[in-house]
């Protein structure tokens, strides 16, 4: 895939570049002129196809919400596509990624377990695996979740975020107390030093 840069207040306006990776937010390709990496924002850039998953991807850019490992291909964001749409037959609008989950077994087996709604009102539970570096044979099973047992999901994620967030909130306390404690021992080393 390549991007043209249609926002004329950004100085590579008009330019033409390969895209590197993206994700749901933005993409990423590669500066020719300095070899280094440059962020693009979707509003910023218009998508040009070169093959099928691209054309994939163009459309239904919130597929890129859930994170593929390396070894996964692209092409399983449209085995995925057609799964859910075939769950709840009709056109799939939003998609919203609450747990995206992934593990890799010894002979290169991966799996994902991902709890999303779609269209705001279908909850739904993934369950693929496939080959790592295989393009096709996945197998993903889909199901949707019964209302109380998705609010006792959704609780107990956010339970765990919310520790998650207090053992940061005291590791960020911590270093504010040594950075407050040392400010004075810093001068006294450097005079010592001199």
């Amino acid at each position: 895939m390549k991007v043209k840069v249609i926002n004329d207040k950004l100085e590579d306006y008009g330019n033409i570049f390969k895209v590197r990776r993206m994700n749901f937010n933005e993409i990423i390709i590669d500066y020719p002129v300095r070899s280094e990496i440059k962020k693009f924002s979707f509003k910023d850039v218009e998508c040009i196809s070169e093959n099928d998953i691209d054309e994939f991807l163009i459309k239904n850019n919130n597929f890129l919400k859930i994170k593929l490992k390396r070894g996964i291909s692209v092409v399983f964001y449209n085995a995925l596509y057609d799964s859910l749409k075939f769950e709840i037959r009709e056109e799939i609008e939003s998609l919203n990624v609450l747990i995206d989950k992934y593990r890799i077994n010894k002979r290169g087996i991966w799996e994902k377990e991902i709890l999303l709604t779609i269209n705001n009102k279908f909850p739904l539970e993934v369950r693929a695996s496939g080959q790592n570096f295989k393009k096709n044979e996945y197998n993903v099973i889909t199901n949707r979740v019964e209302e109380d047992k998705f609010s006792e999901i959704c609780y107990a994620e956010i339970k765990n975020i919310k520790s998650e967030i207090e053992m940061k909130e005291h590791a960020l306390s911590s270093f504010m107390t040594a950075i407050e404690q040392c400010k004075g021992t810093n001068k006294i080393e450097q005079e010592l030093l001199i």
